[in-house]
């Protein structure tokens, strides 16, 4: 029997271990976020203990990045220089292309375990770090196995960088996870910046552990915080794919309903429709304003969906390029081989419909169809 789990934040801030600061820009989020949580989420006794022992491991991970950064300066010095940002919508092929860019030798990705554990425990090396990663996706694919075929998890392939910010308990990743629209609304009026300090710090980490090439970072929430993103990293290079929306959205909603059925056993298929029918058109129209007013240290670089798809390296040769780091023939051999191991749904096939989530796939179109790349 599950024990009743109240989300309680003192008690999360007491079972971390982690000093108690309500100015600390980290831990208003996480009071907004767990009272979204305990008020709205509707999460069941086994989705509460999950999502308390997640944000209960976030601030001992907090605490650990904080511990290195005062322990080993260096740290704090470590250089970021001109990462590279994929990003777009949803289901827009952003995955694909991190994973091809990461078989380049110029690049790398952090993987999933270093996302997940930014700071090693003393005496754990990076096969216990990611045997510990790849728990969590097998306990994840157990409560959520669809997500198996929509989102292939792998503790020592590339992943999200949401998992960063999430630690600063400011990402649109926990209204995908969790029915939290009070918290949504909090977020994006306070915007990014503080959770983006946040992330660059982890990554330092991560490279002060790992160094080496030039760092490959990925998350589609990226496009609706372009100009948070900048601010904190101003030489950024950013990869934007373009899908069209009125797809996106069908797809993003059941992607939605997967994630937030390992937490929880009610589910409003409309309500999940408005919301990202809602945030897909919010992120367009910031993605139009922002594109044309970054700084100009600021590379920009766009690929469309459907040509990813007709011929995948003629798509990364052309970013490559723009990259400056071209595609030579070892690179694209690695590329072909990724490709040719990870087909398109060879981890599981899976339809979604507009009108299972109360949407008109014919409005969805006339809505977007002004943001719609053909």
């Amino acid at each position: 029997m599950t024990t009743q789990v109240t989300l309680d934040t003192t008690a999360m801030l007491a079972e971390a271990d982690h000093p108690v600061d309500p100015d600390a820009h980290y831990q208003q989020g996480l009071h907004r976020l767990a009272d979204a949580l305990r008020r709205e989420a509707r999460l069941h006794p086994q989705g509460a203990a999950a999502v308390h022992a997640g944000l209960v491991a976030a601030l001992r991970t907090r605490t650990a990045v904080d511990r290195l950064h005062a322990q080993v300066p260096q740290v704090g010095a470590v250089p970021v220089r001109r990462p590279i940002f994929v990003t777009g919508l949803l289901r827009s092929g952003t995955t694909l292309v991190q994973n091809l860019l990461t078989e380049h030798p110029a690049l790398r990705a952090p993987a999933l375990w270093e996302l997940m554990l930014p700071v090693s425990e003393p005496g754990a090396d990076a096969r216990t770090l990611a045997d510990r990663a790849q728990g969590y996706v097998a306990e994840y694919y157990r409560v959520a196995p669809l997500l198996r075929s929509m989102h292939f998890l792998d503790a020592n392939r590339p992943d999200e960088c949401h998992r960063l910010t999430g630690n600063a308990f400011a990402s649109m990743v926990y209204g995908m996870r969790y029915r939290v629209p009070s918290y949504d609304r909090w977020l994006d009026e306070t915007g990014m910046v503080q959770a983006y300090r946040d992330h660059r710090r982890q990554l330092q980490a991560i490279l002060w552990r790992r160094p080496g090439r030039q760092v490959v970072l990925k998350c589609p929430f990226h496009l609706w915080h372009l100009r948070d993103l900048v601010q904190v990293y101003p030489d950024a290079r950013i990869v934007v794919l373009h899908r069209d929306p009125a797809v996106t959205v069908a797809s993003t909603c059941l992607l939605c309903e997967t994630v937030r059925g390992a937490r929880t056993a009610t589910i409003d298929r409309h309500e999940i429709g408005r919301q990202w029918s809602t945030a897909v058109g919010t992120g367009l129209r910031r993605y139009a304003r922002d594109r044309g007013t970054l700084p100009p240290t600021v590379q920009l670089i766009e690929a469309d969906y459907p040509a990813l798809l007709r011929d995948p390296i003629a798509v990364l040769r052309d970013i490559c390029d723009q990259l400056g780091i071209g595609l030579a023939a070892p690179a694209e051999a690695a590329m072909r081989r990724y490709l040719a191991n990870h087909p398109q749904y060879s981890t599981g096939a899976y339809r979604y419909r507009a009108e299972d989530y109360g949407l008109d796939p014919a409005r969805l179109a006339r809505e977007f169809a002004a943001f719609h790349r053909p």
